[in-house]
C-alpha cells in the first residue's frame, strides 16, 4: 500500500493540476456540516468533511468536487500536510 494519494481516483484540471499538487497550484475547500463546525469551534477537531472542492489556481477552475465518503477518507488520510 502506498502512502500517497492515488491521483488516478480524481480528475485533473485543464492545466494539469491534480489533487496532490503543491499549494502554489491548488486550492482545497473543505465543506463541513453544522455539527462538524460545532466540534471545530469548541474542541478543535471534527469528523470528515461532507464535500471537498479542488480548484486550480493556474486556470481558476473547479476541476473536482468530491462527495463520496470513501474517496474523501482516502484523500484526508494520505494528503500532504
Amino acid at each position: 500500500m502506498s502512502n500517497n494519494v492515488d491521483i488516478d481516483k480524481f480528475k485533473k484540471s485543464s492545466a494539469g493540476t491534480h489533487v496532490d499538487s503543491d499549494e502554489d497550484s491548488l486550492k482545497v475547500d473543505f465543506k463541513y456540516s453544522s455539527v462538524s463546525w460545532f466540534f471545530i469551534t469548541f474542541f478543535g477537531t471534527t469528523r470528515m468533511p461532507y464535500r471537498i472542492d479542488f480548484y486550480c489556481k493556474k486556470s481558476d477552475e473547479l476541476f473536482e468536487s468530491v462527495e463520496d465518503q470513501e474517496r474523501i477518507q482516502h484523500y484526508m488520510r494520505l494528503r500532504r500536510k
